[in-house]
């Protein structure tokens, strides 16, 4: 029961820090949250280390836990490792990737197509984390793939991009469609170089959200928390 208790808290304050309705710097009171959860400090205290290991928490002793900031900088170096690794995934994947795992990412695509056509930003994240780690898981490295789902998950609040930039939706979806094609024709150059590109741009969308909520600021929310002291870097999802 404790652990159902601590994935509904969880999955519960994870969507609400992706759609920013808690805010970058905004601290997590475990009371708080436990008060709101109807619930006891033991699930709180998992559910947060489980965000934390999704990089959307961070703890400090004394200070207790706080929503992630992220500074332009840590944004570009992020996506320098995860654009390399990426594009050399995708380029093995092209010349190894299966009849059936091809049809497994055609199903998807129409499924994205619909959340771009609802604009459903939370439904084509995931949908867009289950594409691209099915060509990784495709590309018959172990080693690359292992690393690229572990950078995926120590930084999935990049993911907020989807819900905070509408028009990213689309973007994301063309580019999709040009790798998808590379795909399908086996060919690993062209392949390598639309996943490098579609990283990059998935990139500079990002550090332009890092922008917009620096310049702003935010304003802590919900869950009793008191805001962080301002970082004097600019802040991100």
């Amino acid at each position: 029961m404790a652990d159902l208790k601590s994935r509904a808290i969880y999955v519960a304050l994870r969507e609400r820090i992706l759609s920013n309705d808690i805010a970058p710097g905004t601290r997590l009171v475990m009371r708080d949250v436990a008060n709101r959860y109807d619930a006891s400090d033991i699930p709180v205290r998992e559910a947060l280390r489980m965000l934390e290991r999704d990089g959307l928490v961070e703890t400090a002793p004394y200070r207790g836990a706080r929503v992630t900031t992220l500074t332009a900088k840590e944004v570009e170096e992020t996506y320098f490792i995860r654009s390399h690794l990426e594009s050399i995934a995708t380029g093995l994947a092209a010349e190894r990737i299966t009849d059936a795992e091809l049809a497994q990412l055609d199903l998807l695509m129409i499924e994205m197509r619909a959340a771009v056509d609802a604009q459903d930003g939370p439904r084509f994240s995931d949908l867009n984390l289950e594409f691209h780690r099915t060509i990784v898981a495709s590309c018959g490295n172990d080693m690359l793939r292992e690393l690229t789902m572990d950078i995926w998950q120590r930084h999935s609040g990049f993911q907020r991009v989807f819900r905070m930039v509408p028009e990213r939706l689309a973007i994301s979806q063309r580019e999709h469609e040009g790798i998808m094609a590379a795909l399908h024709d086996h060919d690993a150059d062209r392949a390598s170089r639309l996943a490098l590109l579609h990283k990059l741009s998935v990139r500079d969308s990002v550090s332009k959200l890092v922008d917009q909520v620096g310049e702003r600021g935010s304003d802590p929310a919900g869950d009793g928390a008191r805001p962080a002291a301002r970082d004097h870097a600019r802040t991100a999802p």
